[in-house]
């Protein structure tokens, strides 16, 4: 007959087993939960047409704007001017990277923003010019030519992690869609060119194929603007 210890002990072990086997799942469930949060979620950039658009900016906006921080490449980042065109004439950085402005025509340019994100000038000059241009600020930069007025680039400085869409209108970010929010912004928005988008994905259902969110951006047609300021009437 077992004694009253062995009989205690065999208890004992029991619970001990059965608490591991309860630690070990509430453990696995975790992790789990933790990779679905972290799994890439797609969005799809549409114009009202229903097209896919290409070139919108998607940037994930979290509470905690300190989460994934990102060293900043010291490395300037090319905005050339070629046939009186800025080359690219889109740009993604982050906060607090530079751009160089080399001037590769033949001729003169004058390059100058008033955009909020970032005001600066640099006068008339050709060749390279003294010291690339540093983005402190999260936002959108319009860039315009004083001399030549069709010339117009755009600059998105991001906080946190951004992607350009494809030409499929896609971008695959990782994000919590409960917690974190998203804005959406197109160098030809009807609305602010300044001017993102929020969106709360919380608000919004995933498509039939459950795959991807979809937005939607009205967007005018790309046709030449007569004045670098015209980029900016009409609008609040």
């Amino acid at each position: 007959m077992m004694t009253l210890n062995r009989i205690l002990t065999a208890i004992n072990n029991k619970w001990i087993r059965l608490l591991n086997v309860r630690v070990t799942m509430i453990f696995v469930f975790v992790c789990f939960n933790q990779l679905v949060q972290a799994a890439p979620i797609v969005i799809l950039v549409n114009d009202a047409n229903g097209q896919p658009l290409n070139q919108a900016i998607v940037e994930v906006i979290r509470p905690n704007s300190s989460i994934n921080a990102m060293a900043v490449s010291s490395e300037p980042v090319v905005m050339d001017q070629v046939n009186k065109r800025f080359v690219p004439d889109l740009i993604l950085i982050q906060q607090g990277q530079s751009i160089v402005f080399p001037n590769s025509d033949n001729i003169r340019h004058h390059v100058y923003s008033f955009s909020k994100a970032k005001t600066f000038e640099l006068k008339l000059y050709a060749g390279e010019p003294k010291k690339p241009i540093k983005f402190e600020t999260n936002g959108v930069v319009i860039v315009g030519c004083n001399i030549h007025d069709s010339m117009i680039g755009s600059i998105y400085v991001t906080k946190q992690t951004a992607m350009m869409t494809d030409d499929k209108g896609k971008v695959r970010l990782d994000f919590d869609p409960m917690i974190d929010k998203v804005s959406i912004w197109h160098p030809l928005q009807k609305n602010n060119p300044e001017q993102r988008k929020i969106i709360d994905l919380k608000d919004y259902q995933l498509a039939e194929d459950k795959e991807a969110y979809i937005i939607s951006i009205d967007i005018n047609e790309p046709l030449p603007r007569d004045t670098f300021r015209d980029t900016f009437r009409d609008t609040d």
